[in-house]
């Protein structure tokens, strides 16, 4: 099985690879995590502030697609900042010029409208303030930005089907704009040469 084309593999690094031309690797840390993460992970990442983390949520496809899906795979960045003296500071930003306003206003910026090179076109869906269940620490503050990027996958990215599995065609027919009407499956073998 080739994974080179699975789509949220080629997504992971081209979003950090875009989210690094603002937030550099020596001042922020940028990991993947779950869309819910454990109060123990959550005290983990926020020692790790200024902190992005990287969901995976989820997959909406495209009723329109056929034989290859295409469809937006949802994606959710998990912003984390810690107050570095008064707590004014945990969304106005710091002496460097961090805070937790910047970072959701710069990614936002970042994603909106960016185009994936072979994979495709970043939308933002909602920006929102959060909280953590269960964290009692005043001094940080998070956020999430949520995205979706176009994709279109097939067997064939994942070459785990011989070309005998695509000499033939099924073929559902909608004989009525009724979307509850009956509905005819064919199948069609195409002819060998």
């Amino acid at each position: 099985m080739q994974l080179a084309y699975a789509p949220i593999r080629t997504m992971e690094p081209a979003i950090v690879s875009r989210l690094r031309l603002a937030f550099p690797a020596k001042t922020f840390t940028i990991e993947r995590v779950p869309q819910t993460m454990t109060l123990k992970e959550f005290e983990r990442l926020a020692k790790l502030s200024p902190f992005i983390g990287l969901a995976w949520t989820g997959m909406k496809a495209d009723p329109d697609s056929g034989r290859s899906l295409k469809g937006k795979m949802l994606w959710r960045l998990i912003l984390i900042f810690q107050a570095s003296n008064s707590l004014e500071t945990r969304f106005k930003g710091d002496a460097r010029g961090l805070g937790l306003d910047a970072m959701i206003d710069v990614s936002v910026a970042l994603l909106q409208g960016a185009v994936f090179d072979k994979i495709g076109v970043c939308n933002v869906t909602l920006a929102n303030s959060v909280i953590a269940d269960g964290f009692t620490d005043d001094q940080v503050v998070i956020a999430q930005v949520d995205f979706e990027i176009n994709f279109t996958t097939s067997p064939a990215n994942f070459d785990i089907l011989s070309a005998e599995a695509f000499e033939r065609l099924g073929i559902t027919w909608a004989v009525s704009n009724d979307p509850n009407a009956m509905t005819i499956s064919d199948e069609i073998a195409l002819p060998q040469e």
